[in-house]
């Protein structure tokens, strides 16, 4: 029998000749198992969906005669488990003729090209009592189909599945390139913008890549990691990755889509499923990789599976309430995912997919791929758009500092003063006093280059920013024939030529200060600048004055304040405008000091400067 069926066809079905007796326990030994009653295999219906199976262990007797002059080599399959013992009974003992398991890998393999697979030898005129043992791993179907295939037929096979299944190779390893691709290109992005929806779109197509591996991996002809981790082949199922991978997709929308200000209630929603995801995640991997649970495990997985689509479809309607200006390209890809998800859900559910491939163990889900690459598409036209939009407000802001520092600049020279320096060298020379004319006049040019050549600058040293400041106190003490006192402290600890500030910061206030609140007053004019650390990351600069305050100099001076008040207004603009484009967070406090009895008592600048 089985001479003439391996020279007409090369395959035998053993099934009709096999019996099975199922152990549940997996414990008994193999002169136990012999024992106990066995069944036609024929006559066993297994279940499809079973999460128990991978706790059995399967015992097979077959017989198997040769009764040719000739040794007949031939190769044994009962079909994709994960492991294969067989053994010969003679004269009461079992002796074991070959073993192949699915953690081995091919060069550990008695048969390297397909660990599925055993060699046997079958000497002329012997009949052969084989006693198998079947364990399984974890899968949603399963299958026991005993068959002795001759060397010969079991290559055409694989030249068949070569010319039928070579789609399924060319359609993974462009799928997972271009995920690879994407995935690479968003963590470069996130390092380069430092916006964490790219971080979080890149790890969601990151462990799409693995999942589409551990796909791969199940080929008998290709070595990935998991055939150095045999544990993350079988024990990192694919509810493992699809959990993770909802995480990180779900945290892409609520960042990039910024659901807490366009949809509050829809972002609690979804931060309060992200934690469900979390939650189950945790469970699933301590089930599967601590207590190796896997029938738990399976439960974990139907249960997971309908609840990530039900959110699936609810989150893509709340998309469509939305509005933005790349929304839409997330509802047109968000609604291709949960299609395609669908279809793959049904797929395993249904057993749709076929379960019979050679060189694929795992046939694509091809409505899936598909719905990712779309979905990958158009999210990419999402990123794009925004990063476009991004870039747009951020030249905008760098064309309003660069005109809030011509403005600045203007402001900063100011007329009045110029003006008023001018006269003071003309009273000097009319009343024949050149030599205070030659040192203001000096004083002036030295501190005009200051501001020429600062302005030019972003950022200046304080050391810098102080020499010009106090050349500009001095100026106007010496215009205003030294009219007030002015005191300067500074910490010791503090090093001006290691700390960058914007130029030409401290100077509105200070002649704020001068113009409106000191010279305004009789007598006693008092003008305090001191410099000192009030953390490790910031110092503190206090302009302090006791001239009449802000509101007794508004009153007298109306037909200046306007004027007046202009260099503060766009020094405030600048530090706002600098904290936007520089990440530079300045705070500038103005205090409006009172006396005991509530009068005013002058004012207090403080900036707080980080360094």
């Amino acid at each position: 029998m089985l001479s003439r069926h391996l020279n007409d066809e090369g395959l035998l079905d053993a099934t009709p000749n096999t019996n099975l007796f199922i152990d549940s326990t997996s414990k008994l030994s193999i002169n136990e198992a012999d024992k106990q009653l066995f069944k036609p295999l024929k006559d066993f219906a297994f279940a499809q969906l079973s999460t128990e199976y991978y706790q059995y262990t399967f015992w097979l007797k077959l017989t198997v005669n040769n009764p040719t002059d000739t040794s007949i080599n031939v190769l044994f399959t009962t079909g994709v488990h994960k492991s294969l013992e067989v053994f010969r009974k003679q004269g009461g003992a079992f002796i074991k003729l070959q073993t192949t398991n699915q953690a081995l890998r091919p060069n550990q393999r008695t048969y390297k090209f397909d660990e599925s697979y055993l060699p046997l030898k079958f000497e002329p005129k012997q009949s052969y009592e084989l006693l198998i043992k079947v364990t399984e791993h974890p899968q949603i179907y399963f299958k026991l189909k005993p068959k002795i295939i001759s060397y010969a037929a079991e290559y055409e096979d694989k030249i068949r599945a070569f010319d039928d299944e070579y789609i399924y190779f060319v359609h993974d390893g462009i799928y997972i390139s271009i995920l690879l691709f994407v995935a690479t290109y968003m963590f470069i992005m996130f390092f380069i913008e430092r916006k964490r929806y790219y971080i979080y779109y890149g790890f969601y197509l990151f462990f799409l890549v693995l999942f589409g591996f551990w796909a791969v991996e199940h080929s008998p002809y290709i070595m990935l990691i998991f055939s150095y981790l045999p544990s993350l082949k079988f024990s990192a199922n694919n509810n493992t990755y699809l959990l993770i991978t909802n995480i990180f997709y779900y945290l892409f929308h609520y960042e990039f889509l910024e659901l807490p200000k366009i949809a509050p209630k829809f972002s609690k929603v979804m931060v309060g499923y992200i934690k469900i995801l979390i939650g189950l995640l945790v469970i699933d991997t301590f089930i599967n990789f601590v207590l190796n649970d896997y029938s738990l495990g399976g439960k974990i997985w139907i249960l997971t599976q309908p609840l990530i689509a039900i959110f699936g479809i609810y989150g893509t309607v709340q998309l469509y309430r939305l509005k933005g200006p790349f929304v839409r390209y997330i509802q047109i890809g968000s609604t291709v995912l949960i299609i395609g998800a669908i279809i793959g859900f049904l797929e395993q559910l249904l057993l749709i997919k076929p379960d019979d491939n050679v060189l694929m163990r795992l046939a694509p889900s091809f409505g899936l791929n598909y719905a990712v690459l779309i979905e990958i598409f158009c999210f990419s036209m999402a990123l794009a758009y925004k990063t476009w939009f991004s870039q747009r407000k951020r030249n905008q802001l760098f064309r309003s500092v660069k005109e809030s520092e011509l403005r600045t600049l203007r402001s900063q020279i100011n007329p009045h003063f110029i003006f008023n320096s001018l006269n003071s060298i003309k009273a000097y020379i009319l009343k024949d006093r050149q030599l205070e004319a030659s040192e203001y006049l000096t004083d002036f040019s030295t501190l005009m280059r200051a501001i020429l050549q600062q302005s030019k600058e972003k950022f200046i040293t304080l050391n810098e920013e102080l020499e010009t400041t106090l050349l500009y106190v001095k100026l106007e003490n010496l215009r205003f024939e030294d009219g007030f006192r002015f005191n300067f402290s500074i910490d010791e600890s503090i090093d001006t030529e290691e700390i960058l500030i914007p130029p030409m910061l401290l100077q509105p206030y200070i002649e704020n200060a001068i113009k409106h609140g000191l010279m305004n007053k009789n007598n006693d004019r008092i003008l305090n600048l001191s410099i000192n650390q009030a953390s490790k990351e910031e110092i503190l600069i206090v302009i302090d004055d006791n001239g009449i305050g802000r509101e007794q100099a508004a009153l007298q001076r109306k037909n200046t304040i306007k004027h007046q008040s202009m260099g503060m207004s766009i020094n405030h603009e600048r530090v706002h405008l600098l904290s936007l484009t520089n990440d530079l967070h300045i705070s500038i406090k103005i205090i409006d000091k009172k006396s005991p009895d509530g009068s005013a008592d002058g004012t207090r600048v403080e900036i707080y400067l980080p360094i």
